[in-house]
This record gives structure tokens, sequence and C-alpha cells, in this order.
């Protein structure tokens, strides 16, 4: 995990497809926990729309995040989550 202007950057792209959204969930809980507002940036090899989905699915982070997602030129994916204001 990087820090930038764009905020927290999450390459999961080098871990394993089994874990990726363990990964992406905990830093995603922690931020919350801290009280962070800095938007996650989350880089992947594959769509992560289910990502999206799953965070407003689950409880703890049900209406927290504006969730958008884009291809780059390179292939990769690249999610954007943006924390709501409350």
């Amino acid at each position: 995990m990087a820090r930038d202007a764009n905020g927290l950057v999450l390459d999961v792209r080098g871990v394993t497809a089994a874990l990726r959204r363990s990964v992406v969930l905990g830093v995603v809980d922690a931020v919350l926990s801290a009280g962070c507002d800095d938007p996650i940036v989350v880089v992947c090899d594959h769509d992560p729309s289910g990502l999206g989905y799953e965070l407003d699915l689950r409880r703890e982070t049900r209406g927290c995040y504006e969730f958008d997602c884009d291809r780059r030129l390179d292939g990769a994916w690249v999610a954007l989550l943006r924390r709501n204001v409350r």
C-alpha cells in the first residue's frame, strides 16, 4: 500500500486471487475504524465491480463509499472508493 495525491493506493495484482478480497476489505475496515476520509484506489487485473456490490451489501460499509472503476490503457483495472460525507 502506498499514499499519493489521489489517496491510499492498494495494488493487489501480486496478491493471490483467493486473498485479494479479504485484503481489500481489511484495508477498507481499517480506514473506516481510523476515521480516515482519504479515498482508496485499488489496482487489480480484473473488473472490480463485484467489490462495489460487496461494499454496499456489508453492514460495516453500506453507504460509506462511492465506488467507480475503469480500465487503464495498460490493461489494469482501477477502482476508486471515495468516502461519503455523513
